[in-house]
C-alpha cells in the first residue's frame, strides 16, 4: 500500500477545515480502509453526497495535491513496460504476423460477393481479432506478462481514479474530466503509439474526438465510427474523418425509415430520395451508404455490416475519406464520402 500511503500522509500533514459530517482526514482514512479491505467505497460516496459543494471542492483540492503525481508515476511505469512488448525480437515477430493477417483479410476482400460471404466469419473477422491482439492488445493481454508490482499499482490507481470521479460527480463539477476514463484512454493510446499504427492515422482518430465533441455527435454514433476506424487502422487503411453533416443525413434517414416503416436506400420522402440527395440537403457529399435495423447497439450494426459482403466492401473501401453514422431507434445509417 505504499502507493496510497503518500496520499494519506499528505492529508494528515495538511490541516483542513472540517466538513459538516466528515473531515478531509476522515475521508482519506476511510478510503484507505476500503482499499485494504477490498469492500469498495460506495458507503463513503453516499456520505460525500451529504456535503456542501465548498466542502467537496476542498477535499478535491487536497486530493489533487498528490493524485497527479501518483497517476503520472503509474502511466510512466506502464509506458516503459509496454515499450518492451514492441521492441527487439518481439517486434520482428509481430511484424511478420501482422503482414500475414492483413494479407489474409485482403485476399477475401478482393473476392466476389458470393465467394466472400462464408469467409467473412471464418477468415476476415479472425484476422481482425488477431491483429487487435498484436497491435492493440487490451489490459488482459498486456498484464498477462506484466510484473505483479505494476498490476497492483494499476489496481490502486484505478480505485483512486474512481474515487476522484465520485468526488467530482458529487460536487457536480462539469469542467472536470473523468479520471478513470482518462487513464484507460491513455493506456490505449500508449499501446497505439508503440504498436506500429501510423501517426497520421492516430492523429485523425484524435481529431475525430474533437470534431465529435464540438459538433455534439451522440456517444453511440461516435463509438460506432471509432470501431470502424480502428478496424481500418489495424488493416493498414487510413481511418475516416468524421463528417458531422453526414451524421445528420444518416440520422435523418434512420428516423425516416423508423417512422415511415420502410427499409431501403431509396426514400419515399420528397427531396430525400437517394443518399446523394440526403447528403446534399445537409451541405455535403456522399460516396456510399449502409443501412441496418434491429438493435440500438453500434457494435451490432457494425457486425451486421461486416458480415454482409456489399456493406463490408463499403466499410473497407480505400477510396472513402469521410464517414457519418446516425441512429434512430433500432435503425442505423452509415454514410461515406
Amino acid at each position: 500500500m505504499k502507493l496510497f500511503s503518500f496520499l494519506l500522509l499528505l492529508a494528515f500533514a495538511t490541516p483542513m477545515a472540517n466538513a459538516a459530517t466528515l473531515t478531509t482526514n476522515e475521508v482519506f482514512v476511510r478510503l484507505q480502509a476500503s482499499i485494504e479491505s477490498g469492500k469498495g467505497f460506495q458507503e463513503l460516496v453516499e456520505d460525500l453526497k451529504d456535503l456542501e459543494n465548498k466542502e467537496l471542492e476542498a477535499i478535491l483540492k487536497e486530493y489533487d495535491r498528490t493524485w497527479p503525481q501518483l497517476r503520472d508515476k503509474y502511466l510512466k511505469d506502464y509506458q516503459e513496460f509496454v515499450k518492451t512488448r514492441f521492441t527487439g525480437e518481439a517486434k520482428t515477430e509481430a511484424t511478420r504476423e501482422i503482414r500475414k493477417h492483413r494479407a489474409a483479410f485482403m485476399e477475401v476482400y478482393r473476392l466476389g460477393e458470393g465467394p466472400m460471404k462464408p469467409l467473412l466469419k471464418t477468415k476476415s473477422m479472425p484476422a481482425v481479432k488477431a491483429l487487435k491482439k498484436l497491435v492493440m492488445p487490451g489490459a488482459t493481454e498486456i498484464f498477462a506478462t506484466a510484473p505483479l508490482a505494476l498490476e497492483q499499482q494499476r489496481k490502486i490507481i484505478l480505485v483512486l481514479a474512481r474515487f476522484r470521479d465520485a468526488i467530482v460527480d458529487a460536487a457536480v463539477l462539469y469542467d472536470q474530466e473523468k479520471a478513470e476514463k482518462t487513464i484507460l484512454q491513455t493506456e490505449k493510446d500508449t499501446i497505439a503509439s508503440f504498436g506500429g499504427l501510423p501517426r497520421d492515422g492516430l492523429r485523425i482518430m484524435k481529431d475525430n474526438d474533437k470534431i465529435a465533441e464540438k459538433e455534439k455527435v451522440p456517444a453511440d454514433e461516435r463509438e460506432g465510427i471509432r470501431e470502424v476506424n480502428e478496424w481500418r487502422l489495424l488493416l493498414g487503411l487510413s481511418p475516416l474523418v468524421i463528417d458531422s453533416k453526414l451524421c445528420d443525413a444518416s440520422r435523418g434517414h434512420s428516423e425516416d425509415m423508423n417512422k415511415k416503416g420502410f427499409f431501403a436506400h431509396e426514400s419515399p420522402v420528397p427531396g430525400k430520395k437517394t443518399p446523394w440527395d440526403r447528403a446534399a440537403n445537409e451541405g455535403t457529399k456522399a460516396s456510399g451508404e449502409n443501412i441496418y435495423m434491429g438493435s440500438q447497439s453500434p457494435a451490432s450494426a457494425n457486425k451486421g455490416w461486416f458480415y454482409s459482403p456489399g456493406h463490408h466492401k463499403n466499410m473497407f473501401k480505400a477510396g472513402h475519406k469521410r464517414i457519418g453514422l446516425g441512429r434512430y431507434g433500432g435503425h442505423w445509417t452509415q454514410m461515406f464520402g
